[in-house]
């Protein structure tokens, strides 16, 4: 299977809500669909398009044009750095097309944006449980030794 990675376009706000909410969608494997309102998820994507939010998307497009994957990322100002930091905020690969070599390209692309964007430190978290996307991230990153906590 062939794909490109490119920048999110507003003509792509369908396709990316089918794999943000739809079946077998990123939200539903967090089991996050009811805790995400409609509100949140469309200023989301508006802010992807918007040149003044630190808040970007990258999509994976396949042969015939349609989105099996995506990347979103931001940057924000680090008490360590002089640079900004860039978070990888949400990776997802639409199931049927997993372990193609589709998220290793999300998250290179990703590193790339860092570097243009004059990034000191990427980074992003992922579930303890969610070991398949583990066998990549120990590839492409390495474990912070760090835990995440929030607010209750």
């Amino acid at each position: 299977m062939s794909f490109s990675i490119r920048p999110i376009q507003a003509s792509d706000k369908d396709e990316w809500l089918a794999l943000w909410t739809g079946p077998d969608s990123y939200l539903e494997f967090y089991e996050s669909i009811d805790k995400v309102t409609d509100e949140a998820t469309n200023t989301t994507f508006d802010r992807f398009l918007d040149d003044a939010e630190p808040v970007w998307a990258a999509v994976a497009v396949n042969d015939e044009g349609k989105l099996i994957g995506f990347a979103t990322y931001l940057t924000h100002r680090n008490t360590w750095k002089v640079e900004n930091t860039l978070y990888l905020n949400d990776l997802f690969v639409h199931p049927k097309v997993r372990l193609g070599g589709v998220g290793r390209a999300l998250i290179e692309y990703v590193y790339k944006r860092a570097d243009e964007l004059g990034c000191g430190k990427t980074y992003w978290n992922t579930q303890f449980e969610n070991h398949r996307a583990q066998l990549l991230y120990t590839k492409v990153g390495k474990k912070s030794g760090f835990l995440l906590y929030i607010r209750p």
